[in-house]
């Protein structure tokens, strides 16, 4: 059995002036990340792989400091692109769930979820080439995105709302059917 931790990076300074993927980790999110080290550490991780944006890398970074591990980065964890930052909360989740849905309100320039759920995949082949149990520190849209085409959600939209930051959940890649051993937590 393969055991992947699909991680969702800890809670970043929003800063609306600055492109989200270069957003930090809050002082809390340092917090949530050591938090969740300690949690990790039970994992037995082999390898941690992060986003290349700032808040899922520097989560990573802090796990991986704490297990001895070195954290790979690889772009095809990045988020699910937008082109526009979205102030407006009900705004945002609007445009989420037609992102998700694929629907034709998805904001003009947004990746289509299914190029982000393959960039993804591509992600996820390269660590299933690599030791094992490993992790993924990565970010909502985008994890969601790729589950809702490996697993199969019933409500995709619904999987990103209730997704913690940080979160984990862990799947067996070498299961018959892909899904969650543990779901997000």
């Amino acid at each position: 059995m393969r055991q992947l931790f699909l991680i969702r990076h800890a809670s970043p300074v929003i800063q609306p002036g600055t492109p989200p993927r270069e957003w930090p980790l809050s002082e809390r999110g340092i917090e949530e990340a050591q938090a969740l080290a300690k949690v990790a550490q039970s994992w037995e991780l082999a390898a941690i792989y992060t986003s290349s944006e700032a808040k899922a890398r520097s989560t990573g970074l802090i796990i991986a400091d704490a297990l001895g591990l070195f954290a790979n980065v690889a772009d095809g964890f990045d988020e699910l692109r937008m082109p526009d930052w979205i102030g407006n909360a009900d705004e945002f989740n609007d445009a989420v769930r037609a992102i998700l849905e694929d629907g034709p309100n998805a904001p003009r320039g947004s990746e289509p979820v299914q190029h982000a759920a393959a960039r993804f995949a591509d992600g996820i082949e390269l660590v299933a080439q690599g030791e094992f149990p490993a992790a993924v520190v990565s970010h909502g849209r985008v994890l969601t995105a790729w589950l809702a085409q490996a697993i199969g959600l019933d409500d995709a939209y619904q999987t990103w709302r209730t997704m913690p930051m940080p979160g984990w959940a862990c799947v067996d890649l070498d299961a018959p059917r892909l899904g969650f051993i543990t779901p997000f937590s």
